[in-house]
């Protein structure tokens, strides 16, 4: 089958809804087996903590899951920087080119500062006192900048509903 058929036949937003349902119904699978299927097995060196049959099952799922989008987010900067040429800094009134960088400088220096400004207090996890400096750093920055992503979108929704208000003037 040539590349036009399957294009005609399958477009975009059918190829990504197919996907999705996909990715739910597997994950759904996996999740109800983890939770039904030899959840409260005791662990051997712990009995006071449960060591469910499929947490590798569970595991790898989420390990491929996350290799894929890793991938795909690769292949698109990729791809995307190939097809990009300079006239694309404007795209219909919208500095697309400014906002992508931004975007990137900001992204880049939450990282920067929340890694830098992670806690390196050890934790009791699961009966263990956790007390890897960097892994407890590397946590930090990663809930610390989602929580920063998420107000800054917060904002940036605010801010852009009031459009009319600030156009009317």
């Amino acid at each position: 089958m040539t590349k036009s058929k399957i294009s005609k036949r399958w477009s975009t937003e059918k190829i990504s809804h197919a996907v999705l349902y996909a990715i739910v119904g597997l994950s759904a699978v996996i999740f109800a087996l983890f939770y039904l299927v030899g959840f409260n097995v005791q662990s051997i060196e712990e009995p006071q903590f449960n060591a469910p049959l499929l947490t590798d099952a569970l595991l790898i799922l989420m390990m491929v899951l996350l290799f894929v989008a890793v991938a795909i987010g690769v292949i698109a900067v990729v791809v995307g920087l190939r097809k990009k040429d300079k006239g694309d800094n404007v795209i219909n009134g919208v500095p697309a080119a400014k906002i992508s960088w931004i975007t990137f400088g900001v992204t880049f220096i939450m990282l920067v500062i929340t890694f830098i400004a992670g806690s390196t207090q050890s934790m009791m996890i699961n009966g263990h006192q956790f007390t890897d400096v960097v892994a407890l750093k590397v946590t930090d920055m990663f809930v610390a900048t989602s929580i920063g992503m998420i107000v800054l979108a917060i904002f940036a929704v605010i801010f852009g509903s009031t459009r009319y208000f600030r156009k009317d003037r």
